[in-house]
């Protein structure tokens, strides 16, 4: 995890820590899916020319980001080299995006039809229902589908 930006995990619930961490590599883009159990603070650095993007995947509660927790529908983007705290307060379930900058552009336009400048520190965004639902349907089926074709190989 360390090359992916995870410099450290603190587990801080008491119990047995047990998590699954979901990845597929696409042409250009990293997506990942992280679920786990207990209660846990993360420590990110986002690697130099990719940006992070944050998403809740289901109704469990959401990561608390540097002490702002995400709400549904919510959308954190770290711009590269930035670095932050994820906390969670007992099970949880997040989706990320990792994207070269320079793509973010283009793919903003192609999902809200503005232009987007990468930030250069921590932003929450909120987006419409339907792109919000959209982007995490998109995300979801290409996490399932490497998690399905893993368990097909093994």
């Amino acid at each position: 995890m360390r090359e992916k930006g995870g410099l450290s995990l603190l587990i801080t619930g008491r119990g047995q820590f047990r998590a699954r961490l979901t990845q597929v590599r696409l042409h250009r883009l990293r997506l990942s899916a992280a679920e786990d159990q207990l209660s846990r603070i993360a420590f990110v650095a986002v690697p130099a020319d990719l940006i992070l993007v944050s998403l809740p995947i289901d109704g469990r509660p959401a990561p608390i980001w540097g002490g702002i927790r995400m709400r549904a529908g919510d959308i954190l983007t770290l711009g590269s080299g930035e670095r932050a705290h994820a906390r969670t307060d007992g099970p949880g379930h997040s989706g990320s995006i990792w994207s070269p900058s320079q793509d973010l552009d283009p793919y903003s336009r192609a999902l809200t039809g503005a232009t987007f400048a990468v930030p250069s520190a921590a932003m929450f965004w909120r987006s419409s229902p339907a792109a919000s639902r959209h982007l995490r349907q998109l995300h979801g089926a290409g996490t399932r589908m490497a998690a399905f074709r893993a368990g097909k190989t093994r």
